[in-house]
Protein backbone atom coordinates (compact mmCIF):
# COMPACT_ATOMS: atom_id res chain seq x y z
CA UNK A 1 0.00 0.00 0.00
CA UNK A 2 2.84 2.25 0.79
CA UNK A 3 5.60 1.46 -1.94
CA UNK A 4 4.66 4.42 -4.11
CA UNK A 5 4.45 6.74 -1.71
CA UNK A 6 7.86 5.43 0.04
CA UNK A 7 9.96 4.80 -2.65
CA UNK A 8 9.72 8.90 -3.50
CA UNK A 9 10.85 9.45 -0.11
CA UNK A 10 13.65 6.82 -0.15
CA UNK A 11 16.40 8.05 1.79
CA UNK A 12 14.99 10.79 3.77
CA UNK A 13 15.21 9.53 7.37
CA UNK A 14 17.36 10.19 9.88
CA UNK A 15 19.03 9.13 13.52
CA UNK A 16 19.41 5.42 11.89
CA UNK A 17 15.16 5.13 11.05
CA UNK A 18 14.81 2.51 7.87
CA UNK A 19 11.69 1.79 6.05
CA UNK A 20 10.84 -0.87 8.11
CA UNK A 21 10.74 1.72 11.46
CA UNK A 22 8.47 4.10 9.46
CA UNK A 23 6.10 1.28 7.87
CA UNK A 24 5.59 -0.76 11.17
CA UNK A 25 4.99 3.08 13.41
CA UNK A 26 2.50 4.14 10.86
CA UNK A 27 0.42 0.71 10.93
CA UNK A 28 0.13 1.23 14.34
CA UNK A 29 -1.84 4.39 13.65
CA UNK A 30 -6.06 3.43 14.48
CA UNK A 31 -8.31 3.44 11.36
CA UNK A 32 -10.47 6.90 10.66
CA UNK A 33 -13.09 6.99 12.52
CA UNK A 34 -16.23 5.15 11.86
CA UNK A 35 -18.98 8.08 11.12
CA UNK A 36 -16.43 10.37 9.23
CA UNK A 37 -15.25 7.08 7.34
CA UNK A 38 -18.79 6.39 6.23
CA UNK A 39 -19.85 10.12 6.15
CA UNK A 40 -16.59 10.78 3.33
CA UNK A 41 -17.73 7.60 1.26
CA UNK A 42 -21.20 9.06 1.20
CA UNK A 43 -20.05 12.31 -0.07
CA UNK A 44 -17.80 10.76 -2.17
CA UNK A 45 -20.75 8.59 -3.44
CA UNK A 46 -22.37 10.71 -6.56
CA UNK A 47 -25.65 8.61 -5.83
CA UNK A 48 -26.05 9.44 -1.87
CA UNK A 49 -28.23 11.92 -1.11
CA UNK A 50 -27.91 15.00 1.58
CA UNK A 51 -30.92 12.54 4.03
CA UNK A 52 -27.75 9.75 3.73
CA UNK A 53 -25.27 12.03 4.40
CA UNK A 54 -27.31 13.95 7.39
CA UNK A 55 -28.24 10.13 8.71
CA UNK A 56 -24.93 9.61 9.38
CA UNK A 57 -23.61 12.62 10.71
CA UNK A 58 -26.54 12.75 13.28
CA UNK A 59 -24.22 10.14 14.97
CA UNK A 60 -21.69 12.31 16.29
CA UNK A 61 -23.04 15.35 17.95
CA UNK A 62 -19.81 16.97 17.36
CA UNK A 63 -19.64 16.86 13.56
CA UNK A 64 -23.38 17.66 13.64
CA UNK A 65 -22.25 20.75 15.62
CA UNK A 66 -19.37 21.91 13.22
CA UNK A 67 -21.65 21.46 9.97
CA UNK A 68 -24.63 23.23 12.12
CA UNK A 69 -22.29 26.05 12.37
CA UNK A 70 -20.46 26.48 8.89
CA UNK A 71 -24.39 26.36 7.49
CA UNK A 72 -25.65 29.05 10.23
CA UNK A 73 -22.34 31.16 8.81
CA UNK A 74 -22.72 30.35 4.99
CA UNK A 75 -26.23 31.48 5.28
CA UNK A 76 -26.16 35.19 7.15
CA UNK A 77 -28.88 37.39 5.60
CA UNK A 78 -31.39 34.21 4.77
CA UNK A 79 -34.87 35.01 5.98
CA UNK A 80 -34.62 31.72 8.60
CA UNK A 81 -31.62 30.08 10.18
CA UNK A 82 -30.74 26.30 9.22
CA UNK A 83 -32.29 24.11 11.47
CA UNK A 84 -31.71 20.42 10.34
CA UNK A 85 -28.57 18.71 9.66
CA UNK A 86 -29.88 17.83 6.13
CA UNK A 87 -29.94 21.57 5.18
CA UNK A 88 -26.93 21.98 6.53
CA UNK A 89 -25.61 19.54 3.89
CA UNK A 90 -27.27 20.76 1.02
CA UNK A 91 -26.23 24.81 2.25
CA UNK A 92 -22.45 24.21 2.90
CA UNK A 93 -21.53 22.03 0.07
CA UNK A 94 -20.26 18.78 -0.76
CA UNK A 95 -16.25 19.74 -0.85
CA UNK A 96 -17.00 22.31 2.43
CA UNK A 97 -18.25 19.09 4.15
CA UNK A 98 -15.46 17.02 3.13
CA UNK A 99 -13.13 19.72 5.06
CA UNK A 100 -15.56 19.74 7.75
CA UNK A 101 -15.36 16.65 8.31
CA UNK A 102 -11.47 16.00 8.00
CA UNK A 103 -11.18 19.29 9.86
CA UNK A 104 -12.53 17.93 12.80
CA UNK A 105 -10.95 14.75 12.68
CA UNK A 106 -7.79 16.02 12.68
CA UNK A 107 -8.26 18.16 15.24
CA UNK A 108 -9.68 15.51 17.93
CA UNK A 109 -6.39 13.15 17.04
CA UNK A 110 -4.57 14.58 19.53
CA UNK A 111 -6.18 14.53 23.15
CA UNK A 112 -3.50 17.09 24.66
CA UNK A 113 -4.23 20.31 22.90
CA UNK A 114 -0.50 21.71 24.22
CA UNK A 115 1.46 24.70 22.48
CA UNK A 116 2.69 22.60 19.63
CA UNK A 117 -0.46 20.64 18.92
CA UNK A 118 -2.26 24.65 18.75
CA UNK A 119 0.91 25.60 16.51
CA UNK A 120 0.29 22.73 14.37
CA UNK A 121 -3.07 23.17 13.94
CA UNK A 122 -3.11 26.91 13.28
CA UNK A 123 -0.57 26.11 10.24
CA UNK A 124 -3.02 23.56 9.36
CA UNK A 125 -6.07 25.97 8.62
CA UNK A 126 -4.17 28.63 7.89
CA UNK A 127 -2.95 26.60 5.15
CA UNK A 128 -6.28 25.70 3.85
CA UNK A 129 -7.50 29.42 4.24
CA UNK A 130 -4.62 30.23 2.07
CA UNK A 131 -5.28 27.60 -0.48
CA UNK A 132 -8.99 28.30 -0.90
CA UNK A 133 -8.33 32.49 -1.41
CA UNK A 134 -5.48 31.57 -3.86
CA UNK A 135 -7.14 29.51 -6.17
CA UNK A 136 -10.11 31.62 -6.33
CA UNK A 137 -7.83 34.27 -6.56
CA UNK A 138 -6.57 32.28 -9.72
CA UNK A 139 -9.90 31.07 -10.97
CA UNK A 140 -9.32 28.03 -10.70
CA UNK A 141 -12.28 25.69 -10.30
CA UNK A 142 -10.53 23.47 -7.74
CA UNK A 143 -10.98 25.47 -4.50
CA UNK A 144 -12.10 22.63 -2.51
CA UNK A 145 -9.50 20.49 -3.27
CA UNK A 146 -6.94 23.43 -3.00
CA UNK A 147 -8.34 23.48 0.61
CA UNK A 148 -8.58 20.14 1.53
CA UNK A 149 -4.76 19.51 0.84
CA UNK A 150 -3.89 22.57 2.71
CA UNK A 151 -5.96 21.30 5.75
CA UNK A 152 -3.87 18.08 4.98
CA UNK A 153 -0.48 19.01 4.18
CA UNK A 154 1.01 18.91 7.76
CA UNK A 155 -1.47 15.82 8.56
CA UNK A 156 1.99 14.23 9.11
CA UNK A 157 2.77 16.60 12.38
CA UNK A 158 -0.87 16.07 14.12
CA UNK A 159 -0.23 12.12 13.81
CA UNK A 160 3.25 12.45 14.76
CA UNK A 161 1.84 14.39 17.98
CA UNK A 162 -0.44 12.18 19.01
CA UNK A 163 2.38 9.45 20.06
CA UNK A 164 3.84 10.13 23.82
CA UNK A 165 7.31 9.71 22.84
CA UNK A 166 7.15 12.07 19.65
CA UNK A 167 4.84 14.67 21.28
CA UNK A 168 7.57 14.48 24.50
CA UNK A 169 10.61 15.21 21.43
CA UNK A 170 8.75 17.69 19.70
CA UNK A 171 9.83 20.94 21.57
CA UNK A 172 13.31 19.86 20.64
CA UNK A 173 12.25 20.24 16.78
CA UNK A 174 10.96 23.63 17.88
CA UNK A 175 14.31 24.66 19.55
CA UNK A 176 16.64 23.53 16.52
CA UNK A 177 14.19 25.54 14.50
CA UNK A 178 14.34 28.50 16.64
CA UNK A 179 18.50 27.87 16.59
CA UNK A 180 19.23 26.77 13.54
CA UNK A 181 16.53 28.70 11.36
CA UNK A 182 15.19 25.40 9.16
CA UNK A 183 11.76 24.58 8.20
CA UNK A 184 9.56 21.82 10.42
CA UNK A 185 10.70 19.09 7.87
CA UNK A 186 14.66 19.35 8.39
CA UNK A 187 14.06 19.56 12.44
CA UNK A 188 12.34 16.45 12.49
CA UNK A 189 14.44 14.52 10.40
CA UNK A 190 17.30 15.77 12.27
CA UNK A 191 15.83 15.94 15.79
CA UNK A 192 13.30 12.58 15.77
CA UNK A 193 14.16 10.23 12.48
CA UNK A 194 11.61 11.42 10.22
CA UNK A 195 9.75 14.00 8.54
CA UNK A 196 6.22 14.63 8.37
CA UNK A 197 5.79 15.06 5.04
CA UNK A 198 5.97 11.01 4.77
CA UNK A 199 4.25 10.45 8.24
CA UNK A 200 1.32 11.98 5.91
CA UNK A 201 1.10 11.06 2.51
CA UNK A 202 1.54 7.38 4.29
CA UNK A 203 -1.47 7.90 6.54
CA UNK A 204 -3.42 9.56 3.75
CA UNK A 205 -3.07 6.47 1.71
CA UNK A 206 -4.22 4.61 4.70
CA UNK A 207 -7.00 5.66 4.87
CA UNK A 208 -7.59 5.67 1.57
CA UNK A 209 -7.22 9.28 0.08
CA UNK A 210 -7.00 10.09 -3.47
CA UNK A 211 -3.48 9.72 -4.85
CA UNK A 212 -3.12 12.87 -6.19
CA UNK A 213 -3.79 14.53 -2.38
CA UNK A 214 -0.84 11.70 -0.49
CA UNK A 215 1.63 13.26 -3.44
CA UNK A 216 0.90 16.45 -2.38
CA UNK A 217 1.60 15.79 0.82
CA UNK A 218 4.53 14.26 0.38
CA UNK A 219 5.92 16.95 -1.76
CA UNK A 220 4.90 20.15 -1.02
CA UNK A 221 7.90 20.65 1.42
CA UNK A 222 10.75 19.61 -1.20
CA UNK A 223 11.98 22.73 -3.03
CA UNK A 224 10.00 24.26 -5.72
CA UNK A 225 11.44 22.63 -9.50
CA UNK A 226 8.58 24.22 -11.86
CA UNK A 227 5.62 23.36 -13.11
CA UNK A 228 5.00 20.68 -16.02
CA UNK A 229 1.52 18.99 -15.28
CA UNK A 230 -1.82 19.48 -12.89
CA UNK A 231 -0.35 17.58 -9.90
CA UNK A 232 2.53 20.02 -10.00
CA UNK A 233 -0.23 22.65 -9.74
CA UNK A 234 -1.71 21.55 -6.76
CA UNK A 235 1.69 20.88 -4.89
CA UNK A 236 2.29 24.47 -5.61
CA UNK A 237 -0.71 26.52 -4.48
CA UNK A 238 -0.17 24.05 -0.93
CA UNK A 239 3.60 25.00 -0.68
CA UNK A 240 2.96 29.20 -1.25
CA UNK A 241 -0.23 28.69 0.83
CA UNK A 242 1.60 26.89 3.52
CA UNK A 243 4.32 30.13 2.80
CA UNK A 244 1.68 32.92 2.43
CA UNK A 245 0.84 31.53 6.13
CA UNK A 246 3.60 31.42 8.27
CA UNK A 247 4.40 35.05 6.66
CA UNK A 248 0.84 36.15 8.25
CA UNK A 249 2.30 34.73 11.19
CA UNK A 250 -0.06 31.53 11.16
CA UNK A 251 1.42 28.60 12.84
CA UNK A 252 5.13 29.80 12.26
CA UNK A 253 7.48 29.05 15.25
CA UNK A 254 10.15 31.40 16.01
CA UNK A 255 12.79 30.92 13.64
CA UNK A 256 10.90 29.58 10.76
CA UNK A 257 12.24 30.38 7.40
CA UNK A 258 10.24 33.48 6.48
CA UNK A 259 11.79 35.19 3.34
CA UNK A 260 8.88 36.25 1.21
CA UNK A 261 11.13 37.39 -0.94
CA UNK A 262 11.89 33.81 -2.13
CA UNK A 263 8.14 33.24 -2.66
CA UNK A 264 8.84 34.80 -5.76
CA UNK A 265 9.56 32.24 -8.28
CA UNK A 266 6.90 30.07 -7.03
CA UNK A 267 4.02 32.86 -6.95
CA UNK A 268 5.08 33.83 -10.86
CA UNK A 269 4.91 29.96 -11.92
CA UNK A 270 1.56 30.05 -10.77
CA UNK A 271 0.90 33.38 -12.80
CA UNK A 272 1.84 36.22 -10.91
CA UNK A 273 3.73 39.10 -12.14
CA UNK A 274 6.96 39.83 -10.47
CA UNK A 275 6.17 43.47 -9.98
CA UNK A 276 2.48 42.80 -8.77
CA UNK A 277 3.06 40.08 -5.59
CA UNK A 278 4.13 41.80 -3.20
CA UNK A 279 1.16 43.77 -3.21
CA UNK A 280 -1.34 40.99 -3.70
CA UNK A 281 0.11 39.24 -1.21
CA UNK A 282 -0.36 41.59 1.38
CA UNK A 283 -3.84 41.60 0.28
CA UNK A 284 -4.54 37.76 0.06
CA UNK A 285 -2.95 37.23 3.04
CA UNK A 286 -5.68 39.26 5.18
CA UNK A 287 -8.40 37.40 3.01
CA UNK A 288 -6.89 34.40 4.33
CA UNK A 289 -6.97 35.99 7.64
CA UNK A 290 -10.12 36.43 7.57
CA UNK A 291 -11.06 33.17 6.34
CA UNK A 292 -9.41 31.68 8.76
CA UNK A 293 -10.93 33.52 12.03
CA UNK A 294 -14.39 32.24 10.46
CA UNK A 295 -13.49 28.77 10.05
CA UNK A 296 -11.71 28.62 13.72
CA UNK A 297 -15.44 29.23 14.72
CA UNK A 298 -16.56 26.04 13.00
CA UNK A 299 -14.20 23.50 14.93
CA UNK A 300 -14.33 25.24 18.32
Amino acid sequence: MYDTVILEYEGKFGRGRTVDDIVSWVETIPPMPEVASRALRLVDDPNSTPHEIAAVLARDPGLVSAVMRAANSASLGRAAAVNTVEEAVLVVGLGTLKSILLGLTLKRWNKQFGDAEKLVWEKSLGTAASAFVLSTFFGKRYQETARLCGLLHNLGQIIMLSNPQVQKDYPKVLEYIHEHGVEFAEAEREVIGFAHPLIGAMVARKWQLPMSICTTILRYADPFDGIANAQDEQIAITKLSASLSMCAGLGCPPGHPTDCETLYPLAIALGFKEQDFGAYRIALAKQALALYAAESNTFS
